[in-house]
């Protein structure tokens, strides 16, 4: 690793749950230098180097919603103030981001094998242990900065969201394509192939839109005689003229939803949109500027929606807290876009060049992307849990099976009790029969 901080190494063994466990205690350890600042984002350092970690370093140790609540912060406005701005965050700051989430969801999961709320697998224990292992993180960490040298200049002119984005989805995409180099009992993923062709390509070839070299294959507009089968064989030949047979797994894996799980997964994008419509679209060409490399552009664009939903819980910056139900937007010029362009090398090196995502407008202003999308830095987003936990734990809600439950339940009946208004004031009530105050009950 290039540690920007000169740091010595000390190893910290992590525990690890009984039930469940795919990785050795031991081999879960983590390093100071550039895992210092993954642990740090999840809290598991304190902030001087040399202290000892605090609790939060035992993978078995409290959930996530116990260690949202045993951290205090200070209100939001006051941890965005504090928080370093988006535009300038470094390079290790992104990395930083990247693979604490990755980090995060890994312990997540483990947790949640150990306590038996999640069946295992033999896949799933080696993607856990990809990030588990601090050394193993620590080559797929190496392996995302070379990216970021690679494409420096392309990646300095996106903003920052999207620069996050384009690390993550790069990550994952790398992960995947050399997931087919690896023995079978090693590998993380359970995809299969046929003839070097994704089967999950095979099954949404006809329900998306394909475009390789210029030529459009649709079957939803193609002619009314010709079968699946013939079209899926057309769109075949096209894709083995242009894609060398060793690219063929991971390029046809990624214009299939499984590129599409990776794209929505690398987005910070916390929207979802009711109604609409949706198209999705996939575009191969030669990359005119690499010999032998390829272009690979997929995009989900969601479209004519009069109402989003956004998980107040997520996002940093929220105008309504009480309030997790659909917001208005106005349906002619609201659009969520996630796209990205991929670049896959001859020597099977694939690098995204270009990542995009939303605009959603209320009443012709464009709604702020802090309402809309995650933080990048993951201890931003606590700054808000950490303050609603403590809100819930006054009222007598806990964080536990029931919690997120109930306050959803008592946000709905304060939507649609009588006597509040939507702004959260008295409203005047409905009475029947009689005078108020003479014993009539209130109709509500």
């Amino acid at each position: 690793k290039n540690s920007e901080a000169a740091m010595q190494p000390r190893p910290t063994t992590i525990g690890v749950p009984a039930a469940g466990a795919g990785v050795r205690a031991e081999e879960i350890d983590s390093e100071d230098g550039e895992e210092a600042g993954v642990a740090r984002l999840l809290g598991e350092y304190p902030r001087e180097v040399g202290e000892a970690p605090g609790p939060s370093a035992v993978l078995a140790a409290p959930t996530p919603s116990a260690e949202r609540r045993r951290r205090r912060r200070p209100d939001d406005a006051a941890a965005a103030a504090s928080s370093p701005a988006p535009a300038a965050l470094s390079e290790t700051a992104l990395l930083d981001a990247v693979f604490a989430r990755l980090l995060a969801a890994a312990k997540e999961e483990h947790a949640a094998v150990a306590r038996e709320r999640l069946r295992d697998s033999r896949a799933k224990r080696n993607r856990r242990e990809t990030y588990l292992v601090a050394q193993t993180r620590s080559k797929w960490r190496t392996r995302s900065r070379r990216f970021l040298q690679r494409r420096r200049d392309l990646l300095s002119t996106l903003p920052p969201a999207a620069r996050y984005g384009a690390i993550f989805l790069q990550h994952l995409l790398e992960v995947d394509a050399s997931d087919a180099l690896l023995p079978e009992h090693s590998r993380r993923f359970e995809d299969s192939f046929t003839e070097s062709v994704s089967d999950q390509f095979l099954l949404d070839a006809t329900r998306g839109r394909y475009e390789v070299e210029g030529e459009v294959f649709h079957f939803a507009e193609s002619a009314a005689d010709e079968p699946e089968s013939a079209f899926l064989e057309r769109l075949l030949m096209a894709l083995r003229r242009l894609v060398p047979a060793a690219l063929l797994p991971c390029v046809s894996m990624a214009m299939s939803q499984s590129g599409l799980a990776a794209l929505e997964r690398a987005s910070l994008c916390a929207a979802a949109v009711s109604g609409g419509r949706q198209d999705v679209s996939y575009a191969l060409c030669e990359d005119p500027e690499q010999p032998g490399g390829l272009l690979v552009t997929m995009q989900v664009h969601r479209h004519g929606f009069r109402e989003y939903v956004v998980d107040s819980m997520a996002v940093l910056v929220d105008d309504d807290d009480d309030d997790d139900g659909p917001r208005p937007c106005d349906s002619a010029t609201s659009s969520v876009r996630k796209a990205a362009t991929l670049c896959y090398a001859a020597a099977g090196v694939v690098d995204v060049v270009a990542f995009e995502v939303v605009e959603i407008r209320h009443r012709g202003q464009l709604v702020p992307m802090e309402s809309l999308c995650k933080p990048i830095l993951p201890e931003a987003s606590l700054h808000r849990l950490a303050t609603t936990d403590a809100k819930d734990e006054e009222e007598g809600m806990s964080e536990g099976l029931l919690g997120r439950p109930l306050r959803c339940v008592l946000r709905c009946l304060r939507r649609r009790c009588p006597r509040r208004g939507r702004d959260g004031k008295a409203a005047p009530s409905t009475w029947g029969p009689g005078t108020p105050g003479e014993g009539v009950e209130d109709t509500a």
